[in-house]
Order: C-alpha cells, then sequence, then structure tokens
C-alpha cells in the first residue's frame, strides 16, 4: 500500500504536469495521422460487436493497437471530432503515468537504499526527493510532448500507463507481499493491455528481468536467473506473437523497408547514432521536430557516428569497471526498451521520433534521480541545494513544454516548427502547403509550392497543378492558367491540366476557350463522363443547347451523377 506521503507526493506530481499542459487542451488535430485514424477510420462509426470484431481484425494505418482503437472508439462516441477531448483523455493519461513514475521511483529507491552500503542513510525525505525529482522530469521534459499532444500518440501515453502498472504490480509479486498469485495475474494483464495498445511494450519482461538483477536482487546465481526467467515465460510467450503481428501489420503495407532499399550497415549507422541522439536530447532538448531525417548516403559512418559509439561504449565501461550495478540496471532498459523502434528494423525514413523516449528516457532519469535521492540523504542542507538547482530547471523544462506544446496546436506550426530545423525538407513545406489551404490563406500555400517548384522536383507537373489549384481557390484565375499552361508545355497530353484551364476559362466568360479545352480532354481520354459533362454545360452557355443536352446525356449514360442531377427526371435509362 502507499504511504500517504508518497501518494500526496506523486498527486502533486501529477497535476503539476496537467497544469503545465492545459495549453495542449486547444490544440487541434494535425494533419499527420490524425486524420488517418479519425477521419478515415470508418470502423469508428460502427457499434456494438461489430465496433469491436473490427477493432481486433483491422490494420489501422500499419499498426494493430486494437486497445488504442477502442479507446478512439469511446472518444468519438463522447466528443465526435471536437479535439478538446482527445487532448484530454493524453493529458489526463500523462499525468496518470507521471504518477505510476513518481511511486515506482519512490519503490525502486526503497529498495536500492536496502540492498547497499548506505543503507543507514535511508531517509523518507530523501526518498520523496529523488521521487519527485524523477516524476516532474518524467512529466515536464519537452521530449514527451509529441508523446502527449499529438493525438494519434494516444497508443503511446496509454501503452505506458499499463507498462508502469505492470511493473509496479510484479514489484509486489516479487517482494514476497500478500497474494502473490494476484499480483502476478494482475502484472500479466496489465502486460497484455499494454501490448493490444501499442507493440513497443514487448520489452516488459526483459525490463522486469533487469529488475530482478536490481534492485530486487533475485536473480544472483544460476539457480536465482534460472527460476526468474522461469516465472517470466507466460510474458515472454507473447513477445513473438506481437511481434509476428508487427512484422506482418507493416510489412504487409510496406512500411518496414527492404533490405535492398536500407542495408544492415546503414541500419546499424542509424541505430548507433540514435541511442546516442536521444540521451542528447533529454540532456539539451533543444530542435525537437516530428521528423528527423535519415543520414543521406554519403554521411554514414562519419565521425557523428564514431562520437555517438565512443559516449556509448563509455558509459558501458564506467558501469562495468565502476561496478555499479544501479548504471548497469538504468543503462541496460534503456537500450533494450529502445531496440524495437531503434532502427535495426527501418521504418519509413524516419532516424529517430521525440515518441520513441517516452518510456526508454526512465533509465537514465531514474539513475539520475537515485543519485540524488542519495546525495541529499546525507544532509538537510543538501536537500536546499538539490532544490536551489532543481527548481529553476524545472521551470525551464515547463516553459519549453509549453513552447513545444503550441508546434503542436496545427498542422501549420508544426510543418514551421520542421522546416526551421530542416529547410531543405520538400515534404515538409508541401504538407504545409496543404495546411495553408485547408486553412484558406492561400497566398502562402502558393508561396510554399513556389519555394517547391523552384527547386525543380521529380513530380513538378503535379505540385504546378496544386498551385494551379490554389491560384483557383484564391480567385487568381491568371497565375492559374500560367501554370495550367505550363503543364501543357511540359506534357501535351496532361488531361487534368486542360480539365483545370477549361473549368477557369468557363469561370471567366470565355466560352470558345473553355470548349477547346474540354475538347482536348476527350481527344486525352475518350468517353470521359466529366469531360463530357463539362463540355456539354459550355456548350449549352455558349447557346448550342442541343449539342450540349446530348453531351450531358451521354455523361448521364456513364453514370455520372452529376450529368443525371443536371438533367433531373429526363434521364434516358442506360
Amino acid at each position: 500500500m502507499l504511504s500517504r506521503r508518497t501518494a500526496f507526493f506523486a498527486l502533486i506530481a501529477a497535476l503539476v504536469t496537467a497544469a503545465v499542459y492545459l495549453p495542449a487542451l486547444g490544440n487541434g488535430f494535425v494533419d499527420w495521422d490524425d486524420y488517418v485514424y479519425l477521419y478515415e477510420s470508418e470502423g469508428l462509426r460502427l457499434t456494438g460487436l461489430q465496433f469491436l470484431k473490427w477493432a481486433f481484425t483491422s490494420i489501422v494505418h500499419s499498426n494493430w493497437h486494437p486497445l488504442t482503437i477502442i479507446t478512439y472508439g469511446v472518444e468519438y462516441e463522447l466528443w465526435g471530432f471536437d479535439p478538446f477531448g482527445y487532448h484530454l483523455v493524453n493529458v489526463l493519461l500523462h499525468a496518470a503515468n507521471t504518477f505510476l513514475v513518481f511511486v515506482l521511483a519512490s519503490q525502486l529507491f526503497v529498495l536500492a537504499f536496502q540492498k547497499s552500503s548506505d543503507a543507514h542513510l535511508l531517509r523518507e525525505k530523501a526518498v520523496l526527493a529523488g521521487a519527485f525529482m524523477a516524476a516532474i522530469v518524467f512529466g515536464l521534459h519537452p521530449q514527451h510532448v509529441e508523446s502527449v499532444a499529438w493525438v494519434s500518440e494516444l497508443k503511446d501515453v496509454l501503452s505506458a500507463f499499463f507498462f508502469l502498472l505492470s511493473v509496479l504490480l510484479y514489484i509486489r509479486y516479487a517482494k514476497g507481499e500478500g497474494r502473490r498469485a494476484y499480483f502476478y495475474a494482475l502484472s500479466f494483464i496489465s502486460f497484455s493491455l499494454a501490448l493490444l495498445s501499442k507493440p513497443m511494450a514487448i520489452t516488459l519482461p526483459i525490463a522486469l528481468l533487469i529488475l530482478d538483477f536490481y534492485p530486487l536482487g533475485r536473480a544472483h546465481g544460476l539457480m536465482g536467473l534460472k527460476k526468474a526467467v522461469i516465472e517470466k515465460l507466460p510474458f515472454l510467450a507473447l513477445i513473438p506473437v506481437v511481434a509476428l503481428v508487427t512484422v506482418w501489420a507493416q510489412g504487409g503495407d510496406r512500411a518496414i523497408a527492404p533490405l535492398m532499399v536500407s542495408p544492415i550497415s546503414e541500419r546499424i549507422d542509424i541505430a548507433i547514432r540514435g541511442f546516442a541522439f536521444y540521451l542528447k536530447k533529454l540532456f539539451f532538448p533543444a530542435d525537437l521536430v516530428p521528423f528527423y531525417v535519415r543520414p543521406l548516403a554519403g554521411e554514414f559512418y562519419n565521425p557523428g557516428f564514431f562520437l555517438s559509439l565512443f559516449a556509448l561504449s563509455s558509459i558501458g565501461a564506467a558501469s562495468v569497471v565502476l561496478r555499479r550495478r544501479a548504471l548497469s540496471a538504468a543503462y541496460l532498459y534503456y537500450l533494450i526498451t529502445l531496440l524495437p523502434v531503434i532502427g535495426l528494423v527501418q521504418v519509413s525514413d524516419m532516424a529517430a521520433a521525440d515518441r520513441y523516449s517516452y518510456l526508454p528516457s526512465l533509465g537514465p532519469v531514474l539513475f539520475l534521480s537515485g543519485v540524488a535521492a542519495l546525495f541529499v540523504s546525507r544532509s538537510h542542507r543538501r536537500l536546499v541545494l538539490l532544490a536551489a538547482v532543481f527548481i529553476p530547471a524545472a521551470l525551464v523544462m515547463a516553459f519549453l513544454t509549453v513552447k513545444q506544446i503550441y508546434v503542436w496546436k496545427d498542422s501549420v506550426s508544426l510543418w514551421t516548427q520542421q522546416i526551421k530545423v530542416y529547410p531543405t525538407m520538400i515534404q515538409a513545406y508541401a504538407k504545409r502547403a496543404k495546411a495553408y489551404e485547408k486553412a484558406g490563406i492561400f497566398d502562402k500555400a502558393a508561396e510554399d509550392y513556389t519555394g517547391i517548384i523552384n527547386k525543380a522536383p521529380a513530380d513538378l507537373q503535379l505540385l504546378l497543378l496544386k498551385r494551379a489549384e490554389v491560384y483557383v481557390k484564391a480567385g487568381n484565375n491568371r497565375m492559374a492558367i500560367r501554370d495550367y499552361d505550363l503543364v501543357i508545355g511540359l506534357d501535351e497530353r496532361n488531361g487534368a491540366a486542360y480539365s483545370g484551364k477549361g473549368a477557369v476559362l468557363f469561370q471567366v466568360g470565355d466560352l470558345s476557350g473553355a470548349i477547346s479545352s474540354f475538347q482536348k480532354v476527350l481527344e486525352i481520354r475518350p468517353g470521359n463522363p466529366a469531360a463530357l459533362f463539362n463540355l456539354g454545360i459550355a456548350y449549352s452557355t455558349a447557346g448550342e443547347s442541343e449539342k450540349g443536352i446530348e453531351l450531358i446525356r451521354e455523361a448521364a449514360r456513364l453514370g455520372l451523377p452529376a450529368a443525371s442531377d443536371y438533367l433531373g427526371s429526363d434521364v434516358p435509362t442506360p
């Protein structure tokens, strides 16, 4: 059972975290997975057993995480497409996770003190101070904003909740407290729920083995290790099942890059850099973006790689040479929990993602907080000194976190931050242009498309067409026609360009020009219903009603709803 003081300070840490994240409640959805999970998921509209069947049998955006989908379903029933409710759930889950981190830290610190030569220094104030430090760093660190302020990362905070709960229940079981079988079963159930939320929780059984090694001290000697492994068998049995389902889900949707695209040598480079990258961002959380770009072909195994390798090796060597089991356990936990997402199995073009550090960061955070607890246990004056250093640091973290929350406010702010850090990333400009267009800021959308077009990309024609559409929406017909003509100059058989140009010419009253453009579309796409309908409307407007109606009737016979609606009941049966 929790002591009153532990529960009180854990609650304070959770409330502070929730307060800092209040700005997230005013954020909207972003055009990066949010619409895929919500607007484009027809299954969310299902109810009852049909919905549950869909949640457990469907692959959504290359992922199988039915509990996350079920949670989205509940949110949809409560709030529809109001982003407030979705952000509220994420913030509450993150606050709950902060509470659990405090409880976990306090229990681990007590165990660590009891098994060390410093047991005589064990003081409740020191334990609470260290646990509060760990919880606040976890709750307020700006690197965790992506997991909380991004609606699509519900799976991260939800899975982490059950992951942490499973660890706490396992500790109750391992400490030999009453109803051991009960706590073991609850720990296993929590682990299963974590996996159903996000497969990254697959590393939890290994994390429990690390706890058996230190600070529980249950895995010493061959017999102790054997016993510890055997009791994890039910947990371990779920790993291959979830791994196979995940590989099938992402591989079937081509989310996993084949070896011919991403060789082993490149993956090792990305993995080594990744382990060091997350540590760097933990201590220096600057330039946080949603998409960290992979190194270019000539950038592999450069000084950055060897510096990362040296840093990682140094930490590992220090834990061995100094014989500090706490450092070894924390470092091993960090490496193991990052392993599924470190890049050895390459998903997309990302080199890293802030969300991947949500749980792995607990390794270094708990270790450093434990060191702080040991430091302040020796005198009250040291506790005052720690507070004098940590409180300003916490305020800085809170400031940076609020700043990062506003990055996730909408698609424009999100991709503006991406462009700020990666100014040559064409995809970011394209996404921001789309966001500007959706927001009705057409001049800014056109500027972003122009910036991309000036880089002469491979899909130049498509981008010119998109910019032309933006000009049309902005009422700049002259510039729209210019872009359509540019596309036609590149490809005389681009039907979309002639169709768009014809629509603009029709709007400005140039009926002969519109008719000529629509005729060109039919030359390229004979029998195209939309082209027939457009040409028919143009002829009818130009006074050639008989010719126009015949074309519209042909479009209706080919099944174009707009043509049928135009003709009303006077539609010949096909």
